[in-house]
């Protein structure tokens, strides 16, 4: 098809500094994965490939760009990578609504670059790190990504939290989440409404963390009718 791509390309020198884009190039709407794994060089942004493929293959006009970021324990230069590769985005697709879908450590990442999308979706997102770091939530992954304790690294701490945005966004999250705790999530959604900030929550009985990136999960639909209706509302404002 010659006004579809998939092609893989860098934004920067490390090697995982790279984004894997697949769809047409006229697409209306562009997302943006970014793979979860508590931060860690083993997990790859192969993790979000059946989502890429899902949302790119079934000829809405839907492009896709997975981002792949170095995973150093650098909490700043994850977010770096991350709102780099989203910003190439954009000047790839200029005239397109953009959405990043980050799952894990991935929505975290992914609030933490709001600014550079139209819409945030976090699935099972690390919201807070203070009480994910006091939860040892992935055996220790929080100490490991801030290099200390909140005590001993306050302000980096409160650099690398998310907040409630301007930016619509959609946090899902399972009540039987067992590595993410679903009330952190539950308080990020309670602090965006003492804030009026248009966020929203929904969260399943049953609904595993990996099962939050199955293209199949109980949970898509929502995500889909979510971002669709946004999407609608943006081309009715005209913005």
């Amino acid at each position: 098809m010659p006004n579809h791509t998939s092609r893989t390309e860098p934004y920067g020198e490390h090697p995982d500094q790279e984004v894997r884009i697949v769809g047409p190039r006229d697409a209306e709407v562009v997302v943006g994965f970014v793979h979860g794994g508590y931060w860690r060089a083993p997990y790859t942004a192969a993790l979000m490939d059946p989502l890429v493929e899902r949302v790119t293959g079934d000829g809405r006009g839907v492009a896709a760009v997975n981002i792949e970021y170095r995973r150093e324990r650098d909490a700043a230069a994850m977010q770096a990578d991350v709102r780099t590769a989203l910003r190439r985005a954009r000047t790839l697709f200029p005239d397109a609504v953009h959405v990043v879908v980050g799952h894990s450590a991935g929505g975290h990442l992914a609030l933490l670059c709001a600014d550079e999308v139209d819409l945030v979706v976090a699935l099972a997102p690390v919201t807070d790190l203070v009480g994910g770091y006091a939860a040892r939530i992935g055996g220790g992954a929080v100490a490991e990504l801030m290099g200390g304790s909140p005590a001993e690294r306050p302000e980096a701490f409160d650099a690398a939290t998310p907040r409630p945005t301007t930016v619509p966004t959609l946090l899902v999250h399972g009540v039987d989440d067992d590595r993410v705790p679903v009330g952190h999530a539950r308080d990020f959604a309670c602090r965006a409404r003492d804030r009026n900030a248009p966020v929203d929550f929904f969260e399943f009985a049953r609904l595993p963390h990996m099962e939050l990136i199955d293209p199949d999960g109980p949970h898509m639909p929502v995500v889909a009718a979510w971002v669709g209706r946004h999407v609608r509302n943006r081309g009715k404002d005209g913005s």
